[in-house]
């Protein structure tokens, strides 16, 4: 749609509101928050939030707080971690150039002072940010707002026979990968959130018979076509289900895109900064997504798994030499030998990559009892990890 179209459909849709968009608003400056929900108050009338959408804001609001408190002082603490390592370079560079105290000051001092000044800049930052955990628990005005907001604009729970239907109905399609949701297939909590909000969508545009316009941060394969990063709107699947079951359209929109739809209207404020902030937000919650809590017995299964791996891989490349060695005057065998040895490298580089991304995302994983908060980045490696709890939960001791 064009902005213009889009800025009707506004006025038009049923218009769902996803948690990550109410969570991000924790996770922004003061203004861009005002302007913000400025922006969701021009669109009251046809604002709906789904039960479980507002049980996950509540479930989460301190930790979003917490998560945008935790993010200036690990910014600092990566700059110094930065800075200790160009200083360590520097120095070992002055030395094997032999260089005199004073050059080597003079090599140092420039990176140190750029860094301890942007370390500072952060820092200054932070004194902006109003929200402080006893703010959020005590006297939370984010939890005031959304409360005036949606005043009489929150569903209901299903009906407990309901829920459990939908439960199951959730753990079929994260089988099947069927969307939405299968993406959350080895959560350790709230597998079934995003189905169940779902299904009480559809159960409300089939009740008001309103198109449905989502507002959501989440990008994840399992709501959106992705094309080369891209988002090019909801699934089929969805699109699909949500015609046979309420007999109206589906559409999904970030909150940026929300944003500058109302620049458009010229209804209300929204400045060039609160669309940087919120899309900068909307990347943070892509990274989150990337972000796994997971057992570190299951962490330290899967890295002895890939050790045993390459020491197979090691045998079998070491068995092939040998092989090479023998029929080095046989061509036809020697062509099918070298094609065993590429296939065997290319895996052997696949295992080794693997294991790295495992130890680096390791080394700096923040600890919550037994288990490990990791962020990766590799599709495959996080996808493997969350298949080997799914299955651990599930009592399956299959090897990946």
């Amino acid at each position: 749609m064009t902005k213009n179209e889009l800025s009707l459909a506004f006025k038009e849709s049923l218009i769902v509101v996803d948690s990550s968009v109410l969570l991000d608003l924790y996770r922004v400056t003061p203004n861009a928050r005002t302007e913000m929900i400025d922006s969701l108050f021009t669109i009251e009338e046809n604002i709906w939030v789904p039960h479980q959408v507002a049980l996950e804001f509540h479930r989460n609001r301190v930790e979003a707080a917490r998560d945008q408190l935790a993010f200036y002082d690990e910014t600092c603490k990566s700059l110094e971690a930065a800075l200790n390592q160009g200083l360590q370079r520097l120095n070992e560079f002055a030395n094997r150039s032999a260089l005199g105290e004073g050059e080597k000051r003079k090599l140092k001092e420039p990176l140190e002072k750029a860094f301890r000044a942007a370390i500072e800049r952060v820092k200054s930052h932070q004194g902006v940010f109003d929200l402080t955990l006893s703010k959020v628990l005590n006297d939370d005005p984010v939890l005031k707002s959304l409360a005036k907001l949606l005043d009489g604009r929150v569903g209901q729970p299903l009906p407990e026979d309901e829920h459990a239907k939908a439960q199951t109905e959730a753990a079929r399609r994260r089988d099947a990968k069927i969307p939405p949701g299968f993406k959350d297939r080895g959560k350790k909590t709230n597998p079934d959130g995003d189905y169940l909000w779902w299904e009480q969508t559809l159960i409300k545009a089939a009740e008001v018979r309103k198109r449905v316009l989502i507002i959501s941060n989440d990008e994840k394969e399992d709501w959106v076509n992705k094309r080369l990063d891209f988002s090019l709107g909801p699934r089929e699947e969805l699109t699909e289900e949500m015609q046979r079951r309420a007999g109206v359209s589906l559409r999904i929109v970030n909150f940026a895109t929300f944003l500058e739809a109302m620049r458009v209207g010229a209804t209300v404020s929204v400045s060039r900064e609160t669309l940087s902030q919120a899309n900068s937000a909307r990347r943070q919650s892509e990274k989150r997504s990337k972000r796994i809590v997971i057992s570190a017995v299951i962490v330290d299964e899967y890295e002895a798994f890939l050790r045993r791996a390459l020491e197979r891989r090691e045998k079998e490349m070491g068995a092939i030499v040998a092989e090479q060695a023998r029929m080095a005057d046989d061509a036809e065998a020697m062509e099918v030998l070298d094609g065993q040895a590429a296939q065997n490298h290319y895996v052997t580089q696949l295992y080794q990559k693997e294991l790295r991304d495992l130890s680096e995302a390791v080394a700096v994983a923040p600890r919550l009892k037994g288990d490990l908060v990791l962020h990766i980045e590799s599709d495959s490696l996080r996808r493997s990890l969350l298949e080997r709890a799914y299955r651990a939960r599930r009592g399956s001791a299959d090897t990946p």
